[in-house]
Order: structure tokens, then C-alpha cells, then sequence
């Protein structure tokens, strides 16, 4: 591997610019990440070892800390497996063969990031307290490109008339106070309506009595018996929009800002801002992760 970490360390700003944190974060990280990886290890082994651990051919990522490097620096930069083969000295193949043993080896660490802390249901009158940190929140989605897929049956399926590209979409729900990311939907195809992927989403089911959320004009109509949903008011055809709704719509605007903070932070990761190139069944675990890993970077 051409980096050296001790001097990386050394230097906060390269070491963020290049994984996407902290270097005090990674060391929080590493101390979650090599547990997972143990456990990870002992389920890769099909069969009994005939050596001792140790003997045979040296890895290129020998230790933990350059395990998480490799894949934090896979997200944040994105690179193509050639390219990253020349910079970890490592086949193509084994480049794309540590992306995805590493991957759910980062969201196990951090999965419990994204975890709704629901309350037990006794009775029909306990159900409207299953999941009270869904009382209060902002609701938005985020649209991502991807490569055409190679099914010509998927081409109309993922094609996205907005974008005018193929894509997919997940949905956040984020606390308006601390903005902490709450909840992160399945991936689904891009040209489904926000509404649509917000009421198909499990979460609509769980959302408490007196429940207030805030989103944009996408989520007209959404009509739930417990949430009071507020957006802001269009402007009528040929017509201005009276003083008090303008104001009304400007506060509005204020706190659902708060949603676009965390979307930009997942953004500055290459692997959701450019082309995904992977197959899309795995579009889903990068988005979710990268949402645990702003929960973990941000002081609550």
C-alpha cells in the first residue's frame, strides 16, 4: 500500500479528505470495527485451517486500521478497481473481493446508528407509543445515478423522467433538533413518488399519535390519522401568495433546512454523489452505512 498512516495522522486535513472523518473518529471506529472483523474471519473459513494462523502468503492489508483505511477511502473516493489496484498494490480482483468482504464488516460496526428504539406493545392503546422518537421529524428523499442496467427489462423500470437517467432513491427521516438521522428506507427506483416511498415504507406504520413532521411539496396528500404533516404552501395559479403564508412558508423552510445538512455530508462521499457502478442490488448497503457513519461522527 503506497499510503503511509503514520504520516496521514499527522495531517487532519489530508486524513479527513481522504476517509471522510476524523482521525480521533477512526480510532472510535477501529475499536468497533475489529471485533466485527473476528467474528467476520472465523465465517470466511469453509473449512479447518491446516496451517497456524500466520504461516502462508502475507497479506497487502496486513492490520485492522488499514482494513478500515481501505474501505473508508473506497467510499469517500470512489475509485475505479484498476486504479485502486495500483494504489494498494492488490490484483483488480482482490480489490473488488475486499470491498465486499469489508463492507458489511463497516455496517456491523455501525449498524446500531440507524436502530428506532421502539417501545413493547402490550395492548391497542400502547400501540401509539411503539416508536416515540418518530414524534417529531423531517422527511426528504435522495436520488442517486446509476449505469444502465445491462436487463433491457429494467431500462423503462429505472429510468427516471426527472433525471433523465437511470436511478435509485432512499429516503431519510431526520430529528429536526440534533439532526440525527432517524430512519433510511429500502433502495427503490428513482421515478417512485416521495409520497409513495414514504407511505411504503415501514416506518408509516409506526409513527406515534400527535406525531409533527415537516417536508417539501412532494408529500402533498399524505394523509396518516396520527402525523400532522406540514409543507409549504404553492402559489396560486395568476396570483400571489398572502403575507402570512409567505411568512408561514419561510419558517417552514428554516427547520426542514435541517434535513439537507446530513444529505449534503453523504454526498461528500464520491460513492453516492457520482455514477454508482455496482450491481444494483447493492446501491443499499453504501447509503446506509454512510448515514451510520454521520450518526457516529456527529456529539450528541
Amino acid at each position: 500500500m503506497i499510503f503511509n498512516l503514520p504520516h496521514l495522522c499527522t495531517h487532519p486535513d489530508i486524513f479527513q479528505g481522504v476517509t471522510g472523518i476524523k482521525y480521533s473518529h477512526f480510532q472510535d471506529l477501529l475499536s468497533k470495527f475489529s471485533p466485527v472483523l473476528r467474528h467476520r474471519e472465523r465465517l470466511w473459513l469453509k473449512q479447518p485451517r491446516l496451517r497456524q494462523p500466520g504461516a502462508g502468503r502475507k497479506p497487502t492489508l496486513k492490520s485492522d486500521s488499514e482494513k478500515l483505511f481501505f474501505i473508508l477511502f473506497y467510499y469517500k473516493t470512489y475509485p475505479t478497481f484498476r486504479f485502486a489496484s495500483a494504489l494498494f498494490n492488490l490484483d483488480k480482483r482482490n480489490i473488488q473481493l475486499w470491498v465486499r468482504k469489508l463492507e458489511p464488516v463497516l455496517f456491523g460496526a455501525l449498524g446500531y446508528q440507524l436502530t428506532l428504539h421502539t417501545t413493547r406493545v402490550r395492548n391497542f392503546d400502547h400501540w401509539f407509543q411503539v416508536c416515540p422518537q418518530l414524534q417529531e421529524f423531517i422527511v426528504d428523499c435522495s436520488e442517486r445515478l446509476i449505469r444502465r442496467p445491462k436487463n433491457r427489462e429494467n431500462w423503462e423500470f429505472y429510468y427516471s423522467g426527472k433525471k433523465k437517467r437511470h436511478t435509485v432513491k432512499n429516503q431519510i427521516l431526520v430529528n429536526p433538533r440534533d439532526k440525527r438521522i432517524l430512519h433510511v428506507s429500502s433502495t427503490v427506483e428513482g421515478k417512485r413518488h416521495d409520497k409513495q416511498v414514504f407511505e411504503d415504507s415501514w416506518v408509516y406504520t409506526r409513527i406515534p399519535r400527535k406525531a409533527r413532521a415537516l417536508g417539501d411539496s412532494a408529500y402533498q396528500g399524505v394523509n396518516h390519522p396520527f402525523l400532522r404533516l406540514s409543507i409549504p404552501q404553492k402559489k396560486p395559479p395568476n396570483r400571489e401568495l398572502p403575507e402570512e403564508m409567505k411568512a408561514q412558508n419561510r419558517l417552514i423552510s428554516q427547520v426542514r433546512v435541517r434535513v439537507e445538512h446530513p444529505l449534503s455530508y453523504l454526498k461528500h462521499f464520491n460513492i453516492l454523489s457520482q455514477v454508482f457502478r455496482g450491481q444494483i442490488k447493492r446501491a443499499d448497503l453504501p447509503f446506509r452505512t454512510i448515514a451510520c457513519i454521520y450518526n457516529f461522527t456527529r456529539n450528541y
